[in-house]
């Protein structure tokens, strides 16, 4: 069969699975309209002059199956003497539901309710040119921008995309992800004419980019400087809508999307479910990698400032290691029954036997003291040398475990600790190997995650 027909009959499958359903919308329907009722009827009750809108995938019909989100905006007029955290006050008392305020970039909040995740933002009005006055104020004009411009056909192709995404893991403008947002993902659509198929086949020309929705119009490259990706905003050419993509996770999509070209299957939408047979027990037993965690429990915050605060702690943690003689191959984590487990990957578990010390330039004045503390100091094997036109020495020293120079750094605080984390010695757990895998053997989840990130593979190519 040829590619292109594989392509399409792959689409079709996937299509099956993702379409909302016609149960799925009304019920989406119905919960948005008593919710519509109530907001409206508590703004008039507390004399409160704003729209309220719906916005999210839902609104421009971009939804997955599954994926059971209202986002409704509450929009105050842009002199409003009220404020986001009114709206808020006002709502939560109003309609009782099991409502938690959140803080990304602005206040907002959530709740689930019939199985579905309800968010209420409230922001202010806006107008191209005009100052904003909350993060999230352009937010219902990106609405507009989708349904005026996405074409004719092309929901379902931004639904594939979605899919796609989901399923190579680079799905999600969160911190934890560093990914396509929905609207980003619909801006490409719209760009590449409506067709998922062409996003895939010009993946690779997106890595340093610049994409725009305005004729003529003159990107100032140096307001994005360092960003992997520049899609201009539609609705702000002074936002760029791609801001949170990460070059490694644009790299990751453009390396699916090229595999997925020459080798279309299912898998890349819907990977694989992995489960720890005795085969990848005995794998994870018998690598000749070393492997740490570091457990400890989660703190109830929201996920942006939480995820924000473990990559933190993760960059502060491979930059340790590394100045420790250790190069970490991978430092990542996951949250799973309320512990967060950052696992450290490395090709060896002990610091080096051995390790350059550098000491001062010829022609600085340091060097007198370098001299007299290391010329006969009985750990130097090599040196006080002169090496491209510095002092050096090597050093024999005494190897030092992972955990060993993981406890020493939390201790002594030279790893960054998260602020809103507790993670003194007495409240983590940093476990190795054989006493790691014992701690998480009935862990399903921690267990396949420990497989997933030791193989080092993208999902679509496990088998």
């Amino acid at each position: 069969m040829h590619l292109e027909d594989q392509y399409q009959q792959i689409q079709l499958k996937v299509l099956e699975k993702i379409h909302p359903t016609k149960s799925e919308r009304e019920l989406l329907q119905r919960k948005y309209e008593g919710i519509l009722s109530r907001i409206k009827n508590i703004l008039v009750e507390a004399n409160i002059e704003a729209k309220v809108e719906l916005t999210g995938s839902f609104s421009r019909d971009t939804w997955i199956s599954g994926s059971r989100d209202i986002d409704i905006f509450v929009i105050l007029p842009y002199k409003s003497e009220f404020t986001p955290n009114d709206i808020l006050k006002v709502i939560k008392k109003g309609i009782d539901f099991q409502w938690i305020k959140k803080h990304a970039k602005h206040p907002y909040l959530f709740a689930i309710s019939d199985d579905i995740k309800i968010e209420i933002v409230p922001c202010y009005e806006f107008k191209t040119g005009r100052e904003i006055r909350s993060a999230v104020d352009r937010s219902p004009l990106h609405k507009q921008f989708v349904i005026d411009n996405l074409p004719i056909g092309a929901i379902d192709e931004v639904r594939l995309l979605k899919q796609f995404m989901r399923g190579v893991g680079t799905y999600g403008a969160e911190i934890k992800v560093h990914g396509f947002s929905g609207y980003l993902i619909e801006l490409l659509v719209i760009h590449y004419k409506g067709q998922f198929i062409e996003i895939l086949k010009n993946a690779q020309k997106l890595l340093n980019n610049v994409i725009t929705f305005q004729e003529k119009l003159i990107v100032d490259e140096t307001k994005f400087e360092n960003e992997s990706l520049i899609v201009v905003d539609p609705t702000d050419k002074n936002r760029n809508v791609a801001a949170a993509v990460k070059e490694q996770t644009l790299a990751n999509f453009i390396a699916a999307a090229k595999s997925y070209l020459k080798n279309p299957s299912e898998d890349y939408f819907f990977p694989k479910i992995i489960t720890i047979t005795k085969g990848r027990l005995q794998e994870i037993e018998n690598s000749i990698l070393h492997y740490s965690a570091i457990i400890h429990k989660e703190s109830d915050i929201s996920d942006d400032i939480l995820w924000g605060q473990i990559r933190k702690f993760e960059k502060s943690l491979l930059n340790y290691l590394k100045n420790e003689g250790i190069e970490p191959i991978n430092i990542d984590s996951m949250i799973s029954k309320k512990e967060i487990m950052t696992i450290i990957i490395s090709h060896k578990g002990t610091t080096p036997d051995y390790r350059w010390k550098l000491g001062p330039p010829v022609n600085n004045n340091g060097q007198d003291e370098f001299l007299k503390k290391y010329k006969d100091n009985s750990q130097v094997v090599f040196g006080p040398a002169i090496i491209e036109n510095r002092w050096k020495i090597l050093l024999k020293e005494k190897q030092q475990t992972i955990n060993e120079i993981v406890e020493k750094g939390i201790s002594e605080k030279i790893i960054s600790l998260p602020s809103h984390l507790q993670m003194d010695l007495s409240s983590i757990e940093i476990l190795s190997k054989e006493k790691l895998i014992t701690r998480i053997v009935n862990d399903k989840e921690k267990m396949i995650y420990l497989y997933r990130i030791l193989i080092g593979k993208p999902n679509y190519l496990l088998k």
